[in-house]
């Protein structure tokens, strides 16, 4: 019988996943011997077949990828010099 553990990162549980992915274990044997460990902190079913294509699929790394596209964050340097672009390119322009 293996021991309970409470706590567990994300990046332990995908761990986790690629080994027993390497040994050649199927998501359904993966999920039961992680909630066996981790109880209802493990990782869902479809999260780890999720991991489990994308490591067929070629992938190596078990961090997520930055993604493409609009970043959720602005810069605060970025956001002045664009204001300041725009000022300065219309100078009537009326602010309320």
């Amino acid at each position: 019988m293996s021991r309970q553990l409470q706590v567990a990162s994300k990046l332990e549980m995908r761990e986790a996943i690629r080994f027993l992915w390497a040994k050649r274990c199927n998501c359904t044997e993966i999920y039961r011997q992680l909630h066996e460990v981790y109880g209802e902190n493990a990782t869902s079913r479809q999260a780890i077949a999720k991991w489990c294509s994308m490591f067929e699929n070629g992938r190596t790394d078990i961090d997520y990828a930055e993604r493409e596209g609009r970043p959720s964050t602005a810069t605060n340097s970025g956001i002045a010099a664009r204001v300041k672009e725009i000022i300065l390119a219309k100078r009537r322009v009326a602010i309320d």
